[in-house]
């Protein structure tokens, strides 16, 4: 039986997602959790893939790995959550035996702005990217042909501005340098022409945005996948969310703290 898994795992804590002989990657913990439960046993025999290689500090909720395996799409979840670090099991199908995860409809993609950025500005822009383009400044990868993107959505999410990208597939940095580009526009940096022109096919070096605010939503294709909820890993899950708001609240305390000091001292002047 082959069966797909979506995973989720935090980027910062591994050295991209390509395996590596001497670095924790994610695919590297993938296939030691499932060696670990016994569910895998040689990655080529298994014919173990994965949908998305993420780039070192991208976050994924939603990417897909597959391999074949003589346990229920449901037991393996719960055998692959026991053995692994870092990386969360949340939903399985069973699909055919020649099912390959990189051939999807669609990748989502989210990218986290902060700071005093203009939304229609970063819409203004980001439309120019939509329909068949020339990207071949927006990867390091050769790029022959138009590419298209399905969607770009900028809206604003509470305490950041999100950018939601949609494609059938992407090339290496792409979302990041479509955002770089974006952002430089939206900061006056960059003329409107400019990326107008880059589209046409002109080279230009917008930069790199950084990678931990980019997260790897999902991954589709033409079948639904089963939730499967474990409390191994909902249980780390709630940890981790209030490590996250923990952290958070000593955060704004140093800065309350600084602020109060500073008022203080200078009503003293």
């Amino acid at each position: 039986m082959r069966v797909a898994l979506k995973i989720a795992y935090d980027g910062g804590a591994f050295f991209g997602h390509q395996r590596q002989p001497d670095r924790r990657t994610v695919e590297g913990e993938c296939l030691a959790a499932l060696r670990a439960g016994k569910v895998v046993q040689d990655p080529l025999e298994s014919f173990f893939r994965s949908a998305s290689r993420t780039d070192r500090g991208v976050s994924a909720v939603g990417n897909v790995i597959a391999f074949d395996s003589a346990l229920r799409p449901d037991a393996v979840v719960g055998v692959f959550n026991n053995h692994a670090q870092g990386v969360w099991a949340w939903a399985c199908s069973d699909v055919p035996p020649t099912f390959h995860p990189r051939h999807a409809i669609e990748r989502w993609y989210r990218y986290h702005l902060y700071g005093d950025l203009r939304v229609d500005s970063l819409r203004e822009v980001g439309a120019l990217f939509l329909g068949d383009r020339d990207f071949r400044s927006f990867t390091s990868e050769p790029l022959v042909g138009p590419f298209a993107l399905n969607r770009l959505e900028v809206r604003r999410d509470r305490d950041a501005i999100v950018v939601d990208v949609r494609a059938g597939s992407f090339r290496r940095g792409m979302v990041r340098r479509i955002v770089a580009a974006m952002v430089a526009f939206a900061r006056g940096e960059v003329a409107l022409d400019t990326v107008r022109t880059a589209l046409e096919g002109r080279r230009h070096d917008f930069g790199l945005a950084s990678a931990p605010p980019l997260f790897l939503m999902d991954v589709t294709y033409g079948f639904p996948f089963r939730i499967v909820r474990k409390p191994k890993a909902f249980d780390e899950w709630g940890a981790l969310e209030i490590d996250a708001s923990l952290r958070l609240r000593w955060l704004r305390s140093i800065r309350e703290s600084v602020l109060s000091s500073n008022s203080r001292e200078s009503s003293r002047t």
